[in-house]
């Protein structure tokens, strides 16, 4: 597999707030190359720039916010361009929500003072629903 190095990308809160973006503008917040931006369309079919005079593509603000979660999700969590896909199909609130509730989840529960006969894994706390989506994760990528 090649070795994929994050794009610097630029924090939505910190983009200039206007209507449409050209690909150079998508490109420059993302960190992502234009071609690669066109190449991502094919990919993901949420991502549907409007298209004005002489076929120019023109990304709204829903676009970029878009693109960004597509750089975080293939850079920083490592997933494939299909698992990307497949995650953001529920849409984004969808996977902000998924995101939030693992952070919940993955709080560190209140200390519990162990026996010394107490095993290992009653000592060790395990966030077991995190396990079963990541198993449910790689159930669908093989299939």
């Amino acid at each position: 597999m090649a070795n994929r190095t994050r794009p610097r990308t630029i924090r939505l809160d910190e983009i200039p707030k206007k209507i449409y973006y050209s690909i150079s503008e998508a490109s420059d917040y993302t960190g992502v190359e234009p071609h690669v931006l066109r190449y991502w369309e094919t990919k993901f079919s949420r991502l549907n720039p409007k298209r004005v005079g002489g076929n120019q593509r023109k990304y709204t603000r829903g676009d970029l916010e878009l693109l960004l979660e597509i750089v975080n999700l293939l850079y920083n969590e490592g997933y494939t361009l299909d698992g990307a896909e497949r995650k953001l199909r529920g849409g984004l609130q969808a996977l902000r929500a998924e995101r939030n509730s693992e952070k919940v989840e993955a709080a560190p529960p209140s200390e519990i003072p162990a026996s010394d006969s107490a095993s290992p894994a009653a000592r060790e706390p395990y966030d077991l629903a995190a396990i079963k989506r990541d198993l449910q994760e790689i159930l669908r990528l093989l299939e």
